[in-house]
């Protein structure tokens, strides 16, 4: 819940163009991307080559896994609350489900297009080998978010990136 709350206030309170979530959300990851790839969930079809390609330039690579609000938010229905914190269905594509869950608290409605660029990083199996940490993620955040710094090595590994407002939004699967 306090990834959701991160969220909400990075849009109410700091007005963000572009939010970034990270976490070992679920062992659903590793089914989908394996274990050397985080899964990425986003809006924004240029902010997810962008993601991928700065996965390949650090070593902290990501892989795209399905967004498709309009298929699988229902999966959050609740008879008794305003949704639950669980997929109804367990092979409907759990990590993108997951992940919408997180991103459900950035966006009243999901079928309306939204200036906001929302990425979502599932990290749970490339942070770990073993019993041991990899510290994988700090080198792709830094690559991704280079071309924002004013150092030059940093700036130098950035894939070019869209504007926010600029940034097309991806299509829904009936456009």
């Amino acid at each position: 819940m306090e990834l959701g709350d991160g969220e909400a206030f990075a849009n109410k309170d700091l007005n963000a163009d572009i939010v970034l979530d990270m976490a070992t959300l679920t062992g659903a990851q590793g089914i989908t991307t394996g274990m050397y790839h985080g899964a990425v969930l986003t809006n924004n079809a240029q902010w997810e080559e962008s993601a991928v390609s700065a996965g390949l330039t650090s070593g902290d690579m990501v892989y795209p896994i399905v967004y498709a609000p309009e298929l699988h938010f229902s999966e959050f229905k609740s008879s008794m609350a305003d949704m639950k914190n669980s997929v109804a269905c367990r092979t409907n594509a759990q990590s993108s489900c997951a992940g919408l869950f997180i991103g459900s608290h950035l966006f009243k409605d999901w079928f309306t297009p939204s200036p906001i660029v929302w990425l979502h990083v599932d990290m749970a199996y490339p942070v770990h080998s073993g019993e041991r940490a990899t510290g994988w993620g700090p080198a792709f955040l830094l690559t991704l978010f280079g071309g924002f710094s004013k150092s030059p090595l940093l700036s130098s590994l950035a894939p070019g990136m869209p504007s926010p407002d600029q940034a097309a939004k991806r299509p829904k699967h009936d456009d």
